[in-house]
């Protein structure tokens, strides 16, 4: 049995209660699988605490800051390729989904991994990135589809090409590391210093490094569990909510939320930095939080404590083990908490004059990263890589997506709940908008 907790109030009585309860999440043993079951959802305690800081160096502000120009490259690059495929043929659309997931994966492989197509085979890159989608489809699927067989499959050479590149990685920082050991300065430098970093995968043995654990088999697979989800934590989400913002964006009725994103843009400096862009992208910031809201990810997490304990919660006795669900999806569009909920309002989220404005209650209630020690991995990087797509289409003052309006819509999903039917299939041009 599963007690479904609904009201916001009581789910965060429930968040203050994880650590005691040793949460973890509760997902379909297919997904656990796929990801491997050293992965922070299936872990809890000081075991789930470790490879939290672990994996938070990666998303040390100086961190986040060099990554930053790669985003701005990748993404140009990607709407020029999109709007030169377009002028070529009149006739025919670019799926925009599958526009931002290319563009993404190898965006992430570089600045995750360190893999590029000048140091890494562009034969293991592309199984790299058929192999990850595989694995998205078969999360949850039934063990006996071909489906998960085939997720099943992807993963296991996943986490192949991780750990042989993670193993050099290790060898390389490690040898680094042991010579600036000889020096005191430079290790206090050394540990100091993210600026240098040149991908996440450097940053997490780095970590390792100093915690002592850089030798330890059982460590080494869960880093490479976690390096997985963190493709999926930082790529697979954006893909998707990108989309949708861009969809909901390029609405006939919309033209006025285009037109304040660009004059947010406008204020920004060629290719901002991360501190610019985490400033001074308010509105942009409102947008991304609107679609979301819209069209989430997740509309519920589930959670378990298989320890056998008793606890309260709003002044009933219940006994762990148990199996607790938080929905919160349908929260998003209670006019309670949000007024007018199925417009595309991104002001609400700003604006304290507003009719519709964001309450205090109604942002508890609006958790689309999950939350508590099981918010998503990779949302820092995930919020940097939204932003950094937005500002490099809405820069140009005149770039738009024409669709079919009449075909292409909001439709309903397992994993993401919510995305757009056909993966946005549209036309890229300099029109105005009308």
């Amino acid at each position: 049995e599963t007690l479904v907790v609904t009201n916001p109030k009581d789910q965060a009585e429930v968040m203050r209660k994880e650590g005691k309860l040793n949460f973890i999440v509760d997902m379909p043993d297919t997904l656990n699988d796929t990801h491997g079951p050293g992965s922070l959802q299936a872990l809890h305690g000081a075991k789930h605490n470790f490879f939290r800081k672990i994996f938070a160096s990666i998303l040390h502000p100086s961190a986040l800051e060099s990554f930053t120009p790669y985003l701005h490259e990748a993404f140009n690059n990607m709407w020029k390729e999109i709007e030169e495929e377009c002028s070529s043929n009149a006739s025919d659309t670019v799926v925009i989904q599958d526009a931002v997931c290319k563009a993404q994966f190898f965006l992430m492989a570089k600045i995750l991994y360190g893999m590029t197509p000048q140091n890494t085979s562009m034969e293991v890159m592309l199984q790299l990135r058929e192999d990850f989608e595989a694995q998205l489809e078969g999360h949850f699927s039934l063990r006996s589809s071909d489906k998960f067989k085939k997720a099943k499959e992807g993963s296991e050479r996943i986490h192949k090409i991780l750990a042989d590149k993670f193993d050099s990685v290790l060898k390389e920082r490690r040898a680094l590391y042991q010579q600036d050991n000889c020096d005191e300065e430079k290790k206090e430098d050394s540990k100091a210093n993210h600026g240098n970093i040149g991908n996440a995968m450097e940053v997490v043995a780095d970590a390792l490094l100093r915690e002592g654990v850089d030798t330890d088999p059982k460590v080494l697979s869960e880093t490479i569990d976690n390096l997985d989800l963190l493709l999926e934590a930082s790529h697979g989400t954006t893909m998707t909510v990108t989309t949708n913002t861009l969809y909901y964006l390029n609405l006939p009725g919309n033209k006025d939320k285009l037109d304040k994103l660009r004059s947010e843009m406008k204020q920004l400096r060629s290719d901002p930095s991360y501190t610019q862009m985490k400033t001074n992208m308010t509105y942009a910031d409102a947008v991304i939080k609107e679609s979301m809201r819209l069209c989430p990810i997740i509309v519920s997490i589930a959670y378990k404590s298989n320890e056998e304990m008793s606890f309260a919660l709003q002044g009933q006795k219940l006994q762990a083990p148990i199996s607790i669900m938080l929905a919160f999806g349908q929260n998003f569009t209670d006019e309670t908490f949000f007024p007018q909920p199925d417009s595309f309002i991104p002001e609400r989220w700003i604006s304290e004059d507003s009719d519709v404005y964001v309450s205090d209650e109604a942002r508890r209630a609006f958790i689309p990263f999950g939350a508590g020690r099981h918010l998503c991995l990779g949302f820092k990087l995930a919020d940097l890589v939204l932003k950094s797509a937005l500002y490099c289409f809405a820069c140009d003052e005149e770039r738009v997506i024409e669709f079919d309006h009449g075909n292409v819509a909001k439709k309903v999903g397992i994993f993401p709940s919510y995305s757009i039917s056909d993966g946005f299939p549209g036309r890229v041009s300099k029109s105005k908008m009308k």
